[in-house]
């Protein structure tokens, strides 16, 4: 979709695809963002707004809104931020994006519920990625942070993958062939296949190769 205003925006309307609001303190940037994630076709920008208390009406409104958020004001915490977002919606998902990947910042994100972290300087087609696989239901995870915070961040990246990806992402590891884990698991293979699926999806990754390379890399292989 094209964003015909430029000024702040708050649309009424069902959105044509993933409805998106984007929060941001200085003006040029939420246009700038506003602009790039409206360009995609699966996504639309429901609000382009300042702060999360004008950007009230649309996240209620919307059922499954991304929230695209800037690192809140010193006066304010992570926490506050999204127990604004939940009052006015519970189905609301946040991608926040951060001005360095400091540890405290971003266990702060996390920590307050925040299913997105992104550094700030991020690729746009990363943030775009993003908002999808965060409207998904998965956690999106800036990898400067997670190496910065190691091991105290594997208990938090982990929960990412259910109990039986895991096992699946277990056995790709060890080289086997969709065949190979629908015997060990006793499933068929075209559910070993929807495991699969959901592990490239929350991984973010193309292919088996990348899924054990990152995933060995995130501590998710023991």
């Amino acid at each position: 979709m094209t964003a015909t205003a430029i000024d702040d925006v708050t649309r009424s309307g069902d959105p044509g695809g993933i409805p998106v609001v984007v929060v941001q303190q200085h003006r040029v940037l939420r246009e700038a963002v506003q602009l790039r994630l409206d360009a995609e076709p699966d996504l639309d920008v429901v609000a382009c707004v300042a702060t999360v208390h004008e950007a009230a009406s649309a996240i209620a409104r919307h059922h499954g809104t991304v929230v695209v958020l800037d690192e809140p004001p010193a006066q304010e915490s992570c926490h506050s931020v999204m127990s604004e977002l939940r009052a006015h919606s519970d189905t609301a998902r946040a991608v926040m994006l951060l001005t360095s990947t400091e540890v405290s910042l971003v266990s702060a994100a996390v920590n307050a519920g925040i299913a997105g972290v992104l550094c700030n300087d991020t690729p746009t087609s990363s943030l775009v990625q993003a908002v999808r696989t965060v409207a998904g239901g998965a956690c999106v995870l800036d990898e400067d942070a997670l190496r910065q915070l190691a091991g105290t961040w594997q208990p938090l990246v982990q929960p990412m993958l259910s109990g039986r990806e895991r096992e699946v992402l277990g056995l790709l590891a060890h080289g086997s062939s969709n065949a190979e884990i629908a015997n060990q698991l006793y499933v068929s293979t075209e559910t070993v296949k929807t495991h699969v699926a959901h592990v490239l999806r929350k991984l973010d990754v193309p292919n088996r190769s990348s899924a054990v390379e990152k995933a060995t890399r995130l501590g998710l292989l023991v």
